[in-house]
């Protein structure tokens, strides 16, 4: 069908690129073995209490999900002290963005956010005919919440805070954080972001939960892809103030989550002693991956996620392309305006050992170039 059908919203989006695959990967590289260390998955694999459920759940694959996944929203109200009517449970966080900026934004209306940062918060702006607003992030990487304030006019609906920020991993000061909240107009919607919210690893850090308790009007998104590891799955969730909620519950779509990814959110909340084995491992690795990075001349931001955002000192494209040749995937930064960066996920030990060992002979034999 000719182009010239299409709405005219449309011919303005970049579709969305992923990190390589592995079936890709296997097949242009000649590896029985990939490493995928290029989007931020749980290399632990999700929870055998959530695998129980989702089997058990394919074999009401003929029965259609549950609405609104009531017993998920009661689980994670339950969870939070939230009211469970204050949630909206769809197909992962990405199509919680979606209807969070197609609840809120008319043609004209502006999206602030900072970059480098998530894409869909662009495509999806565009999309509904909204403006974005794009303020860079700090020199150290972080969202700058002042420049955003200053960003704000009148036809500003929205402000979405990516944090912990991807691809940055950085996280902002909660004071500055509260007090930006305070500072926002009344015409404008504040969304957090918090697709990689429980790996923060400060305590008595504020998330967004705690901000709606305190009454503050944040719709916070979370996802069940990272510290769950359903990113196959495709779980995520809105949660706010009931005023807030409801246009996203008007506007979600109907069976928006599917019964077996509802069942395996469910039996992953219920596995404690494997989020907390996700974490520990992460922040090990993290540490060690880290010391390793540094050794080599890098810079590594501090973060509080499950990836690092490293500064490798030159252009990562040709550093990933000699990984891709051993079966390791990483993510060249070069897309986000960060050509000598590359985002790299923490990996089981096995898997980091092999990645160092890897950059250590990339490194050699640049050196050997010199």
């Amino acid at each position: 069908m000719s182009e010239h059908l299409w709405r005219s919203s449309v011919k303005d989006l970049d579709p969305y690129i992923p990190g390589q695959a592995a079936q890709e990967a296997k097949k242009q590289e000649k590896v029985s073995e990939v490493i995928r260390l290029a989007t931020n998955e749980n290399q632990l694999g999700p929870s055998p209490k959530a695998v129980e459920a989702m089997i058990n759940a394919i074999q009401q694959a003929h029965f259609y999900p549950d609405l609104t996944c009531l017993e998920l929203r009661s689980k994670l109200g339950e969870l939070h002290g939230i009211d469970p009517e204050n949630y909206v449970v769809a197909n992962g966080a990405d199509n919680i963005i979606n209807l969070v900026i197609a609840s809120y934004i008319n043609p004209g209306d502006e999206v602030v956010y900072c970059t480098p940062t998530f894409s869909e918060y662009h495509k999806n702006t565009l999309l509904m005919g909204g403006v974005p607003v794009e303020v860079p992030t700090t020199k150290s990487h972080k969202f700058n919440l002042e420049a955003m304030l200053g960003a704000i006019t009148e036809k500003t609906k929205i402000v979405i805070v990516c944090n912990p920020n991807n691809p940055t991993g950085t996280i902002v000061d909660e004071e500055e954080l509260r007090a930006f909240f305070k500072r926002l107009p009344k015409h404008v919607v504040a969304v957090l972001d918090e697709a990689y919210g429980e790996f923060i690893n400060l305590e008595k850090y504020s998330t967004g939960v705690e901000y709606i308790r305190e009454g503050f009007p944040v719709i916070t998104i979370r996802t069940f892809s990272k510290l769950y590891g359903l990113a196959g799955m495709r779980v995520g969730y809105a949660v706010a103030s009931q005023e807030q909620i409801q246009p996203l519950q008007r506007v979600r779509e109907p069976f928006a989550c599917n019964r077996v990814a509802h069942a395996g959110a469910l039996g992953a909340l219920e596995d404690i002693d494997h989020k907390n084995k996700t974490l520990l491992d992460n922040k090990r690795e993290m540490e060690k991956l880290v010391k390793e990075f540094r050794s080599f001349g890098y810079d590594v931001e501090a973060s509080h996620t499950n990836f690092l955002f490293v500064d490798m000192k030159r252009k990562t494209a040709r550093i990933a392309e000699e990984l891709a040749s051993q079966g390791i995937i990483i993510r060249p930064a070069a897309a986000w305006g960060y050509p000598t960066y590359a985002r790299i996920s923490i990996g089981t030990a096995e898997q980091n050992n092999k990645l160092v060992k890897a950059l250590q002979e990339i490194n050699a034999k640049s050196l050997h170039h010199i």
